[in-house]
Order: C-alpha cells, then structure tokens, then sequence
C-alpha cells in the first residue's frame, strides 16, 4: 500500500510539473505573439506598426527635438529609398506625416515596421514612378537618438544649411499642392535665415571670422523663402501675408522681378488694378521681353478697357434718362 501511494505521488507531481512547464511555454508564445503582432497605432487603420527590437523605456522624442534616424522604404518588398543617420525636427514635416507622428510615438533605440497608408503617406499624387497615389507603403525605420538644438549657437554655415533644407523641403510640399505645409517649412527655414532683434547673434569662435560675402549669401537665401512664402500663401488666398512677404523682399531687392509679378497678382486678387498695373510696368521695365509679364499686362488692360466701357455706359444710361426727363412736356391742366 505504501509502495502504491508512493508511486502515485510521483506520477502526480510528474503532471503537474509537465502542465506547468506547458503553460510556461505557451504564455512565452503568447508574449512573442504578441511583440510580433501588427498594432493600428492611431485607430483608423492608416498606420500600422510591428516592433522588432524594443527602444530605452521611457525615451519618446518631444517636439522640435532633433532626431536622427535610420529608414528603408519599401513598396511590394523593393527599396524605395534607404537614409541611415537621418536627421529631421519633429513635428516640422521634414519627412511624410504618418513617419513624423510613428517617430513622436518610439523609443530610443526602437526598431520596427511600418505599414501606412496614402492618406499619411505620398497622397493622391504619389510619388512616381514607383509609387502610386492609391499605394500603401512600408517602412523599416529605426529611432537611433535625440538631441535638443539652441538655434543661438548654430554658425552661419550650419543656419544656412538648415535653412536650405528647410526651404527645399517647403519646395517639395508646395510642387505637390500642400501649401499649408509648405507655409510652416519657409517659415521654419526663416528661424535659420532670419535677422534676430540687434542681427545675427554669431558663436564668439566664428564672430571674427564672419565675412560680408557669407551674410549676402544668407540675405540671398532669405530673399528666396520670402518669395516662395509669398507663392504658398497667394496659393492660399492670404493675400493680405503675401503682401507683407513680398513688401520684405522688395525692401532689400526692389527690382526682383518675382517679387513684383507677385504683388501684381495679389494686387490683381483684390481687385487693386492701379497697384497692379504699377507693379507690372515697373518689372517690364526691367524685364521688357519676360512672357509672363506681358501677358498680366495684356490681361490687366482688358480689365481696365472693360471697367471703362462699363463706366461710360453706366454714365450714358444716366444722362440720357435725365434729357428725357428734361425734354419731357408738362402735363396740361383740365378746365372744368
């Protein structure tokens, strides 16, 4: 009897020792089932994400931080595009929107894959010729670092370059019909090109070294996000921002011919056709066989042509019902 009980504790403890160890396995299963699962990171199905390696808890990227990254683009399993060390601003479109707001959401350290859709992605237009507008793409995309950036210590060298970035990247945005976009990235290029209140604030290493001919070219480069911002805003139908961009642009270079044919627009837009004219024959004067130019000048003089015809006759119709009044017979009186 003590023999038998003996051997039925041991088989006893066998399977409950082999069920536990079943259940170790399959909630570690279950756990690696989890981690390689796809998530829909914003609710709505654009941007799906699957980690592969796990960040520095804790580590998520602010706004405005530097971040460097690395990326692969992928569209059905070809590389698109491949960045390693890529640095962006968060949050300031730098790259596609549902890669800047997976970004703001990893870790340090964060290795994943990212599945998101046109909407966040190259929208309608695409980006050809391998990408379609109706196309989702993929993204293997690495959070490296963070760092923050004091604007005040940059050298000119690096404001210029940064700028440049900047603004190109404005230019993208607006060639693809995203003016609000564009609009944010020439004013974040202005952060770097701009004048600050009392000038440029130079680091003291590079304050001696600093020649006339690199502040022009940072005054260059200015001129050209302004007048860009200006297209981007008349895109926008904010005239009355366009003005004051271009009214900046005019002030250091009054005879740029993009500047004024701009302002000829604008002024055009809101039905100032004297300020248009003005602006217009003042490019053609340094410009005289530009196409563009002439044909606004033609344009605005048919609107001038038509608001006279207009003028004379409204002005006919006025005088001429008042000589018939005046030609009028009086009315005679009855006698009783």
């Amino acid at each position: 009897m003590s023999i038998d009980s003996e051997d039925n504790k041991k088989v006893n403890d066998n399977e409950n020792a082999g069920e536990a160890e079943t259940n170790s396995e399959t909630a570690e299963c279950q756990d690696e089932n989890a981690e390689n699962e796809w998530v829909d990171l914003l609710g709505s199905g654009v941007i799906k994400k699957k980690i592969l390696e796990e960040g520095e808890p804790d580590s998520r990227p602010q706004r405005q931080q530097v971040c460097t990254i690395n990326y692969e683009l992928f569209v059905e399993d070809e590389i698109i595009e491949k960045q390693e060390n890529f640095e962006i601003d968060l949050g300031d479109c730098d790259v596609i929107q549902g890669l800047d707001v997976s970004i703001g959401l990893m870790n340090v350290g964060e290795e994943c894959l990212l599945e998101i859709e046109p909407r966040l992605a190259f929208g309608s237009k695409g980006l050809p010729p391998k990408i379609s507008g109706v196309t989702t793409v993929t993204y293997k995309l690495k959070l490296v670092s963070t760092r923050e950036e004091d604007l005040e210590t940059l050298s000119i060298s690096e404001r210029k370059k940064k700028g440049n970035k900047k603004r190109e990247r404005g230019n993208w945005w607006y060639c693809r019909g995203e003016n609000t976009i564009a609009v944010q990235c020439y004013r974040k290029a202005l952060d770097y090109l701009d004048e600050v209140e009392g000038g440029i604030k130079l680091p003291k290493s590079e304050a001696e070294d600093i020649t006339d001919s690199a502040l022009q070219d940072l005054l260059e480069d200015r001129i050209s996000v302004y007048n860009n911002l200006a297209a981007a805003q008349i895109k926008l139908e904010s005239y009355d921002a366009a003005l004051t961009s271009l009214k900046t642009v005019l002030q250091c270079q009054p005879n740029n011919i993009k500047a004024l044919y701009r302002q000829a627009k604008v002024y055009k837009a809101k039905t100032d056709i004297a300020a248009a004219m003005k602006s217009l024959q003042k490019a053609k004067e340094i410009a005289p066989n530009d196409p563009d130019i002439q044909n606004e000048l033609t344009k605005l003089k048919q609107i001038v042509e038509k608001q006279k015809k207009t003028e004379r006759e409204l002005a006919k119709r006025m005088f001429g019902s008042t000589l018939k009044q005046e030609k009028k017979p009086p009315l005679s009186k009855k006698v009783d």
